[in-house]
C-alpha cells in the first residue's frame, strides 16, 4: 500500500492551486488514480478506499486533513 504517497498528494494539492483544480476535474477513482500517476504519485484504489472509510468515520472535530482524505 502507498498511504504515504496519498498523504503527499493531499498535502501538495492543498498548497498548489493549479494541481488542486486539475484534480477536481477527476470524476471517478480511476481518473484520480491516473491523474495522480501522471503527476508522479503512486497510489492505489485501496488507499482511496481506506481514506474514504477514515473520512466517513472521522468525528466533526477531527483535523481537516483527516476529514478531507477522500
Amino acid at each position: 500500500m502507498s498511504w504515504s504517497e496519498l498523504e503527499r498528494l493531499v498535502e501538495d494539492a492543498e498548497t498548489d492551486a493549479v494541481m488542486r483544480r486539475a484534480l477536481r476535474h477527476c470524476r471517478s477513482r480511476r481518473e484520480l488514480l491516473l491523474a495522480a500517476g501522471r503527476l508522479g504519485y503512486v497510489i492505489t484504489n485501496a488507499d482511496l478506499q481506506q481514506a474514504w472509510m477514515l473520512q466517513r468515520h472521522a468525528p466533526a472535530h477531527a483535523p481537516a486533513s483527516m476529514r478531507e482524505a477522500s
